[in-house]
């Protein structure tokens, strides 16, 4: 392996694996930071709202696409490399929105960034699933995506007293600045070779738990992020129908997200300590318990604030084990990023199908049917956890 400042990290340690995390920071906010972006293509780039959504539309495609791009590449070319094509991608696109006011320039130019996100967050989802300790990996990856998101959003209008509209780019270009400066971290862990020229103890366990399992694994995380992402997105107008003000479930909605920190930092310390199956199914419990709530009772603002509470923590406990049940099933990696994946493209259907079975202010049955599907989650993911669990026992 090359040698550089990063040689002298344990890569088994948890400081190779929290810079890691904060080098895909920069990838991993993007859904979280849309509203911001899509703000700014509406009042400074004069986009109606529907173009707006159709940008924002074409940079979560632009993400899949190169997640895909980054699953074919990661037995090509060694991580860093994936890494930093995504970086300069991703940077370019940001760069020259700047100077976008278009549609068609915004949609071209955040496709590509999205394309470089997607590669980047391949590279460190198949870096931290090949790692021993995958489960505080990706609670780490989870937690940040919280801080950081939360941070940008506040530095965003600090800065645009100064920068105007360019604000927004400007915060993600040097969140992309640290990133790059971290890339080289991708070398540790056997990143610094493509995984056909891994050792054969690597290779060879991505064949050791069979296709149904590993089939299993990512539909339960898919089915997750179909019914959370579909729900969230239309709790802001779910509040303002129980009687709650615009303004105050957009403060509660923001208050909320930032609880799921402490859930990441169970992750973090608790690991694989118990497991992956009993942490995973009770997590996947306290999250579905307000879904029944809803659908069941009279809602009132106490209790839609305590249910966007203990969803945002449960949520964030029950991602960082999903994909740790995918990485313990193929260390190779490869199954992370198959999961990043399909966890992309449930959460475009969610939105979609939930706001289908929306009856004018009725959400009872769409919070049945996302009861429905969380429970998919879980029948589909205990069988995947307890195999995961006897692997490593």
């Amino acid at each position: 392996m090359a040698q550089g400042w990063w040689s002298g990290l344990d890569r088994a340690g948890l400081p190779a694996l929290f810079l890691v995390a904060l080098c895909g920071a920069y990838g991993a906010i993007i859904v979280s930071i849309l509203p911001s972006l899509v703000g700014a293509w509406i009042s400074d780039a004069g986009l109606s709202e529907q173009a707006a959504g159709e940008v924002a539309a074409a940079n979560v495609l632009g993400a899949t696409l190169g997640l895909g791009a980054a699953l074919f590449l990661v037995s090509r070319w060694p991580l860093p490399r994936i890494g930093q094509l995504g970086l300069l991608l991703a940077m370019t696109g940001d760069a020259l929105s700047i100077w976008a006011d278009g549609f068609i320039e915004l949609c071209i130019l955040r496709g590509l960034s999205g394309l470089g996100v997607g590669l980047l967050t391949g590279a460190i989802a198949n870096w931290i699933g090949r790692h021993d300790q995958a489960a505080r990996g990706f609670g780490m990856y989870t937690m940040l995506q919280f801080v950081l998101a939360a941070g940008y959003i506040a530095a965003v209008p600090a800065l645009a007293a100064y920068a105007k509209g360019a604000s927004v780019y400007l915060c993600l270009l040097v969140l992309a600045l640290i990133s790059f400066l971290l890339v080289p971290l991708l070398n540790l862990n056997g990143g610094d070779v493509p995984l056909r020229e891994a050792s054969p103890a690597l290779r060879d366990t991505a064949s050791e738990s069979g296709p149904i399992l590993k089939l299993l694994a990512v539909l339960a995380f898919g089915f997750f992020s179909v019914a959370a992402v579909g729900l969230w997105s239309y709790m802001l107008r779910y509040g303002e129908l129980i009687g709650i003000e615009a303004g105050e479930v957009a403060h509660i909605l923001a208050l909320s997200a930032l609880c799921g920190i402490p859930g990441t930092i169970l992750v973090v310390v608790l690991g694989a300590r118990f497991g992956r199956t009993v942490p995973l199914m009770l997590a996947l419990a306290v999250y579905t318990a307000p879904v029944i709530v809803f659908g069941l009772s009279e809602v009132t603002a106490s209790i839609f604030i305590g249910a966007m509470v203990v969803q945002s923590i449960a949520w964030a406990v029950v991602a960082p084990y999903f994909q740790a049940v995918q990485a313990a099933l193929d260390r190779s990696g490869r199954l992370a990023v198959w999961g990043v994946i399909v966890v992309s493209v449930g959460a475009g259907l969610g939105p979609a199908l939930v706001g289908f079975l929306i009856d004018g202010d009725s959400y009872v049955i769409a919070f049945a049917v996302a009861l429905g599907v969380l429970v998919l989650a879980a029948l589909a993911g205990v069988i995947p956890a307890l195999a995961a669990d006897r692997k490593e026992t």
